[in-house]
């Protein structure tokens, strides 16, 4: 673990998650929240909003990945944060829902270009530590996700919903310090043009496994960004929080995911992915619904829990998905931060739809929500021992190269 603390390439992604993630994790505050007010949008509304920054910023995520991975990733890494913070800061002017219909999408694809470049990065330069390197990684982006809301919440208030151009500059002021670091990794020699055009298989992923991850994946993804986008919204119109106390909330659960999320990646590397993964669904399901349930200021000491759990299942989930391409790191990293999480925005513009309450309710579909884990966990049992087939994985190149490394657990 200490070689890891001390590789400068993988804190420079680290720090780029971080700042696109904390845009990201701003999103729902700022629309569920106050551009609601001034637009005067509807529940569905703001799930069409939030959906479609989350679907172009995943459905394009494969294609960024598979670039990447030809010609090198640093300016789909610094380029994706700078047009990220451009737009998502204009989206406070934005006169009515459709032009911020519209600047959220294309938002999106400052999102998807970041990404899978960081991920396959992680990947590779954590060595033999796959898990818990990327867990590194991951961590950057959910204490990005933490803090999203509550700077958010701060700006907003302040200054009304036209602040987002403040949280855009926060980005900017950001992307030099990537830039700076990404460059020393360049010179290392770690930013080659070297992946294949031809996208190989791993052969040791049968059908069964290919769709048993890609659905645990999906839904994992919908659960999880349905939850965070209208935790806020529910605790603002059922619980009677004020804006600050719901994003509050919303940061407190984010701040310990991030921390979750480094420690399930540890453990997968120990005792196998698989095992972590199911726990944290099964832990995950009856604390969201006690969320809920409770639906007062209690859930302040359920939502630490909550996210320490949903967090551990993440860094094996995305290390399976990248040995899944041994070839294109880059290309299993945007299948798996990019199209399953396109589930994710489906999910929040049917959630938004269920919410209405000539539908079911807000309540009602929160509730219906934490059953998703429980699906999740039982197709987990479908997934292999990734470290009993390290045969059937190439060997490591170095950063943004073709290979991956054998995977443990």
């Amino acid at each position: 673990m200490r070689a890891l603390v001390k590789n400068v390439t993988l804190w420079s992604l680290t720090l780029g998650h971080f700042s696109v993630d904390m845009l990201g994790g701003a999103m729902p505050i700022a629309v569920g929240l106050y551009l609601k007010d001034s637009l005067g949008l509807t529940l569905a509304q703001i799930g069409l909003l939030l959906g479609a920054y989350q679907m172009t910023s995943s459905l394009t995520q494969p294609i960024f990945g598979y670039l990447s991975d030809r010609y090198g990733g640093r300016w789909f890494a610094v380029g994706g944060l700078v047009w990220l913070a451009v737009l998502q800061g204009l989206v406070g002017f934005m006169p009515n829902f459709q032009s911020a219909l519209l600047i959220s999408a294309l938002a999106g694809f400052g999102s998807a270009s970041f990404h899978p470049q960081g991920a396959s990065g992680a990947n590779i330069a954590a060595g033999d530590r796959k898990s818990a390197g990327v867990a590194m990684f991951m961590l950057g982006g959910n204490a990005g996700f933490a803090v999203g809301p509550i700077l958010a919440a701060l700006v907003l208030n302040a200054m009304g919903i036209r602040g987002t151009a403040v949280l855009g500059l926060v980005g900017l002021f950001i992307a030099p310090f990537l830039y700076f670091l990404t460059g020393r990794a360049q010179k290392q020699g770690n930013d080659k043009k070297s992946a294949s055009w031809r996208i190989q298989l791993n052969p040791a992923y049968t059908t069964t496994v290919v769709v048993a991850l890609i659905l645990v994946m999906s839904l994992r993804a919908m659960s999880q960004q349905s939850f965070s986008s209208f935790t806020p919204q529910f605790f603002v119109e059922i619980a009677h929080f004020t804006k600050e106390q719901a994003s509050l909330l919303s940061s407190l659960m984010l701040f310990v995911l991030a921390f979750g999320t480094l420690t399930g990646g540890m453990l997968a590397d120990r005792i196998g992915g698989v095992k972590v993964m199911a726990v944290s669904m099964l832990i995950s399901a009856p604390l969201m619904a006690l969320m809920f349930i409770l639906g007062d200021w209690r859930a302040f000491w359920v939502a630490p829990f909550l996210g320490f759990a949903s967090g551990a299942a993440w860094p094996p989930m995305l290390v399976m998905a990248q040995s899944l391409f041994p070839k294109n790191a880059g290309v299993g990293s945007g299948v798996a931060l990019g199209f399953v999480f396109a589930m994710g925005g489906i999910g929040l513009q049917v959630m938004g739809w269920l919410a209405e309450p000539q539908r079911m309710g807000l309540t009602n579909a929160m509730l219906a929500l934490s059953v998703v884990p429980l699906i999740t966990a039982l197709l987990v049992l479908f997934l292999p021992n990734i470290q009993a087939n390290r045969a059937a994985t190439l060997p490591a190149q170095s950063l943004g190269a073709a290979g991956v490394a054998p995977v443990k657990g």
